[in-house]
């Protein structure tokens, strides 16, 4: 069973497709979660963060300071439980392709990239953007809640949706660190690979699955990390 899997992974990211997401509760998917899941940890533990540390060693990069100064109970909360969850509502809740999802996350970017604009510093702006997002969100889930069929664009649009989203994904965690640098890029190559496994994860089992998967990365990987000081 594991050598279809990874090969039907494999083959999805040379031309990735929108699918109908089983769901955990499919015959077989729980297996597959499991063996996705154990796949994107260790390739990412021996060795993708191997090649991230030596390229930290080598240019003299410091660690990310995301969470610096958090206590660990406000550590698990955030890296753990948290970010997996709003992670992929953002970055994959909009991989179904389904008219709802579509338009959440489109009124979401458009929401951000105002506040951005002119909301900041500007508390009755960033009211007015708040409320006319949720707003428009509420009119939008009420019109397109029942149509499950994505749109005739969607599979089209897919393969390019689906790697710059990753990279956009990946690039995000660049403000991890202290000073953003050329250099600094490759150190979210971890974010990358993670990117690539969940948004499969995503499509082929669903959104919970890839919020389990991310959950249960993060929790290993910053085990390792508080161990290793």
């Amino acid at each position: 069973m594991l050598r279809p899997i990874l090969t039907e992974f494999v083959a999805f990211l040379r031309n990735p497709r929108p699918m109908q997401a089983t769901g955990l509760s499919a015959d077989s998917a729980i297996p597959r979660w499991l063996v996705l899941s154990v796949a994107q940890i260790v390739v990412l533990g021996l060795v993708v963060m191997p090649l991230i540390l030596t390229w930290q060693t080598a240019f003299g990069l410091p660690s990310p300071n995301a969470f610096e100064g958090l206590s660990p109970f406000a550590l698990w909360g955030g890296a753990v439980l948290l970010a997996p969850v709003l992670e992929e509502l953002f970055f994959r809740g909009w991989m179904s392709g389904r008219p709802a999802a579509l338009w959440l996350t489109g009124i979401v970017v458009a929401g951000l990239a105002l506040f951005m604009v002119v909301g900041k510093g500007n508390p009755l702006a960033t009211g007015a953007i708040l409320l006319g997002a949720l707003i428009v969100a509420g009119v939008m889930w009420f019109r397109t809640r029942r149509v499950r069929e994505a749109p005739g664009w969607f599979a089209r649009a897919f393969p390019v949706l689906f790697y710059l989203v990753t990279a956009l994904f990946a690039l995000m965690h660049v403000f991890n660190y202290p000073q953003v640098s050329v250099v600094v890029l490759p150190m979210v190559l971890p974010q990358f690979w993670s990117g690539l496994m969940l948004g499969y994860i995503r499509v082929r089992l669903g959104l919970l699955a890839a919020i389990l998967a991310h959950v249960a990365s993060n929790a290993i990987m910053l085990t390792a990390a508080l161990a290793a000081g």
